[in-house]
């Protein structure tokens, strides 16, 4: 069930912002009356157009009321004799009183931190004559996300555990598949009342959260920050159109030694890694493949029977992408060709030796000398020197570093750039980037992050499922960017 949360500020706007989200397909709907102007309970008694969880949530626990107990609980009396379908009470003063037919929802939050003897608050509270329990806290961490999920699973009745923040996303998201009876979700963009809400419109269009069940296989994408990831909208479309109960939610990893205890918990079939973990979690995995070795970095984590199998698809994805713009510009290769490489990271290992696996002199720079010139000891390349880049002369340039990721930023000076290049940017958010927009300007030829995103993120599906790409999901993945 997915629940909307209702700020108002007005009753005409809560009853608004009812109604537009039964149209994206909640099924029910929370109203904060501590929220609104007037907390009357009255308009939403006979004109909504969901079922109401009446909520009146005090300065105490989060919310706005600051007039007396006394008043707020008279205040949800009314509400739910009125008519209301649920009343949401807190466990920290809960007391009973006449709720008509409105079924009690008992809830906790904290918005600092997990609490406390977690464990023992969630066992009283489901000891009490709830007929659902909610716990609410701040996630911090990989870890807090982790701690929601266990608790999840191991809550007896109806229940929903929700883990704010980004770091919750996951849960919000899955809350089905680990045993939630609800989730809640925004009205719309800027009118959440907790942090990391998502809205309605993406539950039910992105994610298809109604159709999750403890059947479906869940892949992830992992990073910090993963925000910016876009495998989730490249990945969920695959699998509907290929008929699969199947998702891919973004899980924000702070630590790579955390994937296999993230993948346990999260019960994970397979992870597409990006940055900064691809290196970090070679050592985790029980086998890689013959790229992956070289090259020191894997993209790819298939899941099979508890063993983790790492492939590397960037290699192949960017060098494609990179294949097809030199093409373009000398109609040959890039066999002979002086190529740089920024970064040192693993989008950087995979590049730089798929270009020396070319014919390329690769040479590999970075803003930190001691990682660029082990990366470039590692993979056999040269190494220069971020202050010297502009004594090099170069044919074929990357960017592998996060510079220009959801900004207008490039690690390259425009005067750099010269019509007898081409430029690759591995950074796909925004498609174009300024790196790519100066180089263009001076007549190089450029190929960006999302033809080598899609190319990589094609043999990552074929990985984890042995299909292909629909070709209808190519087409609209590649038109909406």
């Amino acid at each position: 069930m997915i629940v909307a949360t209702i700020p108002g500020p007005t009753a005409e706007d809560a009853l608004a912002q009812i109604e537009s989200a039964r149209m994206m397909g909640a099924d029910a709907a929370e109203v904060r009356l501590d929220l609104l102007a007037s907390p009357d309970p009255a308009p939403f008694l006979t004109r909504r157009t969901l079922p109401w969880i009446v909520t009146v949530r005090p300065a105490w626990e989060g919310g706005r009321w600051s007039r007396s107990e006394d008043d707020r609980i008279a205040l949800l009396r009314e509400a739910s004799r009125g008519g209301a379908d649920w009343v949401d009470v807190e466990f920290k003063a809960y007391k009973d009183f006449d709720r008509g037919h409105a079924r009690l929802l008992l809830s906790y939050h904290d918005f600092e931190k997990v609490p406390d003897r977690l464990d023992a608050i969630a066992r009283k509270m489901e000891a009490l004559d709830a007929d659902a329990v909610k716990i609410a806290f701040a996630a911090r961490s990989t870890a807090d996300l982790l701690v929601a999920v266990r608790l999840q699973k191991r809550m007896r009745g109806p229940s929903v555990v929700v883990a704010m923040g980004e770091w919750g996303e996951p849960l919000r998201i899955l809350y089905a598949r680990y045993g939630a009876a609800l989730t809640y979700a925004s009205a719309g963009r800027g009118a959440e009342t907790a942090e990391g809400q998502l809205t309605v419109a993406e539950l039910v269009r992105d994610y298809r959260v109604k159709a999750i069940d403890g059947g479906t296989q869940v892949f992830a994408v992992v990073g910090d920050p993963v925000v910016q990831a876009k495998s989730p909208k490249f990945f969920n479309p695959s699998f509907r159109e290929l008929g699969l109960n199947a998702r891919c939610v973004p899980v924000r990893l702070d630590d790579a030694a955390r994937l296999r205890e993230a993948i346990d918990v999260l019960e994970l079939r397979g992870v597409c890694v990006t940055a900064p973990h691809k290196e970090a979690v070679v050592s985790q995995m029980d086998a890689v493949d013959a790229l992956s070795g070289p090259i020191g970095a894997v993209n790819t984590v298939l899941v099979k029977d508890g063993h983790l199998e790492g492939s590397n698809t960037d290699a192949a994805g960017a060098m494609e992408a990179i294949r097809g713009a030199a093409m373009r510009k000398w109609r040959h290769g890039v066999y002979g060709m002086r190529a740089l490489v920024l970064g040192a990271g693993g989008m950087a290992r995979a590049a730089a030796w798929s270009l020396r696996q070319e014919g390329a002199r690769v040479t590999i720079a970075n803003r930190t000398f001691d990682r660029a010139k082990a990366v470039a000891e590692a993979l056999r390349c040269d190494y220069l020197a971020w202050d010297r880049l502009g004594e090099g002369r170069f044919h074929v340039v990357v960017n592998a570093t996060t510079v220009g990721m959801g900004t207008d930023e490039s690690p390259l000076p425009p005067s750099f750039w010269s019509r007898d290049m081409v430029a690759f940017d591995a950074v796909h958010t925004p498609r174009v980037t300024r790196f790519l927009r100066e180089a263009a300007a001076a007549g190089a030829e450029v190929a960006d992050g999302v033809e080598a995103f899609v190319r990589q993120a094609s043999r990552q599906l074929q990985i984890f499922t042995g299909r292909s790409v629909p070709t209808e999901v190519l087409k609209e993945f590649t038109r909406t960017l």
